[in-house]
């Protein structure tokens, strides 16, 4: 399937910044005009079926605080970006890379979208150029992902963008709560990925 994302404009906005573009989207650096959609994504009972227990307010409201003081580090455990449509410049979710221990060239990959934004392609979309900075950007040699068996949309669209499926290697918490069981556990190198 092929992405809607102009090349070059893809690789100049990527190599120039922390804010990268696709035909549709701007992804940008989280920032602390964000609390509300952060909110809207983990305290949401339906988006987080998948992943873990919805959060209360207060913990929604902890985990953005942490999201933002990751930014100010040289090396932060997590990287977190917003999801803007083009369009109409609103904000449709949340995704980042974590990082698990001192080992930079690897990171796990996660994207949570409102439910408006469900059925249109946007994961494919906003993951791959998050794959791709990345790979240019970030020099990381290996995307790891993980999720539940239940949830047949993440393992179509990884599919597409070229993961290959593994047993488990990596830690299950990553927004500090206990996470449901992730059953399919997928990585992606630079060779393996498709536009």
């Amino acid at each position: 399937m092929e992405l809607l994302i102009s090349e070059k404009s893809r690789i100049e906005s990527i190599l120039n910044s922390n804010v990268f573009t696709t035909e549709r989207l701007l992804i940008r650096p989280i920032e602390p005009e964000d609390k509300l959609l952060f909110r809207q994504l983990y305290t949401d009972k339906k988006i987080m079926r998948n992943i873990a227990e919805p959060m209360t307010i207060e913990q929604a409201d902890r985990a953005f605080e942490l999201s933002l003081n990751n930014k100010k580090k040289a090396k932060p455990k997590q990287m977190s970006w917003v999801i803007t449509s083009r369009d109409d410049e609103q904000a449709i979710g949340i995704e980042g890379l974590v990082w698990h221990g001192e080992d930079r060239s690897q990171a796990e990959i996660g994207i949570m979208l409102l439910r408006k934004a469900n059925g249109k392609l946007l994961p494919e979309e906003a993951m791959g150029a998050l794959m791709e900075y990345a790979y240019r950007k970030l020099e990381i040699v290996r995307i790891n992902a993980q999720f539940s068996n239940r949830n047949l949309a993440t393992e179509r669209f990884v599919k597409k963008l070229g993961f290959v499926f593994k047993t488990p290697l990596i830690s299950t918490e990553c927004i500090e709560i206990p996470s449901k069981t992730f059953d399919k556990h997928c990585f992606a190198e630079k060779n393996h990925y498709k536009l």
